[in-house]
């Protein structure tokens, strides 16, 4: 275990992802000192990776007998560097009560999720942006009803909710892929028919550029199915072009 220790995580970064180091101004606050417990790596790019794990606190909150409408489980987000001469150095970089900033002019609903990421900080997802500057996060609120995609500026020490849906990664062209976004259907006489789920393509201040249809809850994806579909068909169209 790791001792719960919260503080800014500060990088100011133009390089792209895989030439990214951890400059010295970046070096404030106290590192962890060791790997945390229950550890998972959730996204690497060169020697930085992104995990998931516990602080002291999370574990201690997550041993406690749970009551009905209490939070859910916790845990934190970590930063690992792999420096040259192979030692690790670990970082923590998102947990509940931490102090980090909520990003201006987000809505009512985006200002309450902010709050309650605070309060039970719970992520299942998280990548760093090609452009090093942002970590893009997928929260788990504990409410069965959707997750929530979030982006963290590193240069700010923000945190910005932008949409629910199960997924925040960064396409080719630069937009967000968002997978199974909840709308609420009409028939062609303008009644409620019901819950549906979109994939959104959104712009890194979560302006949506394109949609897909609409399907049912019986036609949703989990992520990892998504994902395993959407790689077959680019190798599927990939070699098509190579013929």
């Amino acid at each position: 275990m790791i001792k719960n220790s919260v503080f800014a995580f500060v990088v100011g970064m133009t390089l792209s992802v895989r030439a990214l180091s951890l400059p010295d101004a970046a070096r404030s606050g106290s590192p962890c000192e060791a790997e945390p417990g229950k550890s998972k790596l959730l996204h690497e790019a060169g020697d930085l990776a992104l995990f998931v794990g516990e602080t002291d606190a999370d574990a201690a909150f997550n041993a406690e007998p749970k009551q009905k409408y209490d939070w859910g489980i916790r845990n934190s987000l970590f930063l690992r560097r792999r420096t040259k001469g192979g030692k690790d150095e670990w970082r923590l970089l998102l947990t509940s009560g931490g102090d980090w900033k909520d990003a201006d002019d987000m809505g009512e609903w985006g200002k309450n999720m902010a709050n309650d990421i605070r309060k039970c900080f719970n992520v299942i997802r998280a990548c760093l942006s090609k452009d090093g500057r942002y970590v893009w996060m997928v929260y788990d609120p504990d409410i069965s009803l959707y997750n929530v995609v979030c982006r963290f500026d590193l240069r700010e020490n923000s945190l910005r909710v932008l949409t629910d849906g199960d997924s925040a990664d960064e396409e080719p062209d630069g937009t967000i892929w968002v997978l199974n976004k909840k709308i609420y259907l009409y028939d062609k006489n303008g009644e409620p028919d019901g819950a549906g789920w979109i994939e959104e393509w959104i712009t890194p201040d979560g302006k949506v550029v394109r949609k897909g249809e609409p399907k049912r809850q019986e036609a949703v994806l989990g992520y990892d199915e998504a994902v395993r579909l959407r790689r077959k068909a680019r190798s599927k169209k990939q070699k098509g072009n190579e013929r």
